[in-house]
């Protein structure tokens, strides 16, 4: 069965490509398609809009003056103290579907005119009919002139990105349906010299029931939308602890604002309420949300746009390392805790913390390999927790991965951490010396250990009181009864 749009002769987008375009048709949270001249962006949005039979119009936003968009003022109007403009066929009162052509070819002055549209469907504060805004661009640099920076403001409208094929990166089959494709445009004067053959790939009646195939598969997505969301109830609350992930693993620079998580939340719902309706209407077999979770939220994070120098390609994959981190979320129905467990692990700077959930807690073998990884890369000294990882290795192998046992072992220094401890006494906290050098006489090795880092990370702290110490005292205890409970469970599942 051809895919949708490919009935509209639309060649060589992915069906991950093809249903990120239907869930911006189901929502209307704009779209961005970015591609090299030729890759059919237009022709792409014109031909969707033909086939819903929506009022269409493309703006070629290098060229198109405010004044074609928005129409004059009417004179007559105006004295009578009424602001009114006067319609043309191109104006964009009456127009449902728009492309803004070349965005990144405007000036910044047109370029803050055309975010009204996109933000509100308004134009200078007045109503339009427009529902769905889509818009296109060149990449920037290179062999293309006359691009322009885009605002952040501009970019941040956009809920997705999408970035069509060019001819070379479809394989052969696409590419040479590209070639024989006639559209609306191509061999305008053939049909003067053979006028009783259809000289378009695509009829008018091809057209229009690819557009009710269309309609059906979103009027019945619209309402598993609404199941979706009852059913992901933790997706807000999943999509906030990806966001400190990556901000954390990119080391900031990727920052995912309110706006930015909020197009994300209905984007994830209506590609998979699209990839529902065309399994049950069309017979296609549906893919693992998982994976098309994966497509939904690395497109709709703006990267590169502006080619500001940040490796795109790098970032991305930072930003999918944090997604596989977490896709139990969605394999698992909306299962919170796995999610909850995982980020408590990356974000807590308590490395007893950590060991409970890395020794008691049943993890990916992806989860456990970064986890380790980033640990023995640290700068910090992991001495309590590689200690107390390799004796429940020694009980329960498995908890470490073994290419990294070698790693964790050599990252326990007793020396250090016990030298790095008194030191960092000072000013008035020298006069609890004697208290703090009692914490740290402990009668094991395990203690010992537990009560170093306890101390190290207690006495940077100003104000150190007597009261403070015997909290700590009390912490240092419970801390070793469960690493000691975590001990004991794991020796006795090693002997059943």
């Amino acid at each position: 069965m051809k895919k949708l749009l490919e009935q509209l002769g639309i060649y060589g987008w992915s069906m991950g490509d093809e249903n990120l375009a239907m869930a911006s048709l189901l929502t209307g949270d704009p779209l961005l398609m970015v591609g090299a001249h030729g890759a059919a962006k237009t022709h792409a949005a014109g031909k969707i809009a033909q086939a819903m039979g929506w009022k269409f119009m493309a703006y070629d936003a290098s060229k198109a003056l405010f004044e074609d968009v928005l129409g004059f003022p009417n004179v007559e109007s105006l004295k009578q103290g009424r602001v009114e403009y006067v319609p043309s066929a191109v104006t964009v009162w009456d127009k449902q579907f728009v492309l803004i052509d070349e965005i990144n070819r405007a000036v910044p002055e047109l370029q803050a005119k055309w975010l009204e549209i996109i933000r509100s469907r308004k134009i200078m504060g007045f109503e339009t009919e427009v529902k769905w805004v889509w818009s296109a661009m060149n990449p920037m640099g290179g062999r293309y002139n006359g691009t322009q920076q885009m605002d952040a403001a501009l970019i941040g409208r956009y809920a997705t990105f999408l970035y069509p094929p060019e001819a070379l990166d479809m394989d052969e089959v696409d590419r040479i349906k590209v070639l024989r494709h006639i559209n609306g445009d191509d061999a305008p004067s053939i049909g003067e010299w053979c006028p009783q053959s259809e000289t378009k790939t695509v009829s008018k009646a091809e057209t229009e029931e690819a557009g009710r195939q269309i309609r059906k598969v979103l009027q019945k997505a619209g309402p598993l939308f609404q199941t979706l969301e009852n059913d992901f109830q933790s997706l807000g609350e999943f999509l906030s602890r990806l966001a400190v992930l990556v901000m954390k693993e990119t080391d900031g620079s990727v920052k995912l604002d309110g706006r930015r998580l909020g197009f994300m939340y209905r984007s994830l719902l209506a590609n998979r309420a699209v990839e529902l309706s065309r399994t049950a209407l069309l017979g296609e077999s549906l893919p693992e949300f998982a994976q098309s979770a994966k497509q939904v939220i690395l497109a709709s994070i703006p990267m590169g746009l502006n080619d500001e120098g940040i490796n795109r390609e790098n970032m991305l994959h930072k930003v999918e390392i944090c997604l596989d981190l977490l896709s139990d979320y969605f394999s698992e129905g909306g299962n919170f805790q796995r999610v909850e467990t995982v980020y408590r692990l990356f974000t807590t700077t308590d490395l007893f913390e950590k060991a409970e959930i890395l020794l008691g807690e049943d993890l990916s073998e992806m989860v456990k390999l970064k986890a380790w990884n980033d640990l023995c890369d640290t700068p910090e000294n992991i001495t309590p927790l590689a200690y107390i990882a390799l004796k429940v290795e020694s009980l329960h192998p498995g908890k470490i991965p073994s290419e990294l046992l070698e790693k964790v072992g050599g990252s326990i220094d007793l020396q250090n951490l016990q030298t790095d401890t008194i030191p960092g006494l000072t000013g008035a906290n020298i006069e609890l010396i004697e208290s703090v050098e009692a914490l740290l006489d402990q009668p094991d090795d395990l203690r010992r250990m537990i009560a170093y880092e306890t101390v190290r990370r207690l006495v940077v702290q100003s104000g150190l009181t007597k009261e403070r110490l015997d909290r700590t005292a009390k912490k240092i205890t419970q801390t070793a009864e469960k690493i000691e409970g975590l001990l004991n469970k794991n020796r006795h599942e090693s002997e059943g």
